[in-house]
C-alpha cells in the first residue's frame, strides 16, 4: 500500500492571512441631488401627474412647482427615493416595453406573496423594492 506523504512548511508563522484575490469594488458616489432635468426624464418614464409625484414624495403640490420653476435640484431623501424610482422604471420599461403599459401595471392593485400592492406602494422606499423585485421576477419567468 501506498502512503501520502504531507510536505510541512519550513517555518510556520504564528499569523495566517488568508490572501483575497483583487476585486474591482464599484462604490456608488454619495447621492448629493437629483436635477430638475433627471427629474424631468424620468417624468417621461413614469406618466404620473404632477399631484402623484408630490404625493409619492410626500411633498406638497406647491412645493414640488416651486422645486420645477426655480429649477432647484432635490437632495437628501427625495434624491436618493428619486434615483430608487428611476432604476425601478428602467427595470420596468425593459420589462413592459412602454410607458403607458408600465403605468397601467403600476396602477393595477395586486396581491403579491400574500402583500397588497398598488400606486401607494411607491409612496415608500420599502415598496419600491418590492415593486423592483416583482419586476425582476417577471423577467426571469418566476412571477409569482
Amino acid at each position: 500500500m501506498k502512503q501520502i506523504q504531507y510536505q510541512q512548511p519550513d517555518k510556520i508563522s504564528p499569523i495566517r492571512i488568508a490572501a483575497e484575490p483583487e476585486v474591482m469594488y464599484m462604490a456608488r458616489p454619495k447621492i448629493s441631488e437629483f436635477s430638475v432635468s433627471q427629474f424631468q426624464d424620468l417624468c417621461t418614464k413614469l406618466l404620473f401627474t404632477q399631484q402623484e409625484w408630490a404625493d409619492i414624495l410626500h411633498i406638497s403640490d406647491r412645493t414640488l412647482q416651486r422645486y420645477l420653476k426655480d429649477q432647484k435640484p432635490f437632495e437628501g431623501l427625495y434624491a436618493e427615493h428619486l434615483y430608487q424610482l428611476e432604476n425601478m422604471a428602467d427595470l420596468g420599461l425593459h420589462v413592459f416595453g412602454q410607458a403607458r403599459v408600465l403605468e397601467q401595471w403600476l396602477r393595477t392593485p395586486r396581491t403579491v406573496l400574500g402583500e397588497q400592492q398598488d400606486f401607494a406602494t411607491l409612496q415608500s422606499f420599502w415598496g419600491v423594492k418590492q415593486i423592483a423585485n416583482e419586476l425582476g421576477r417577471i423577467e426571469h419567468g418566476v412571477y409569482i
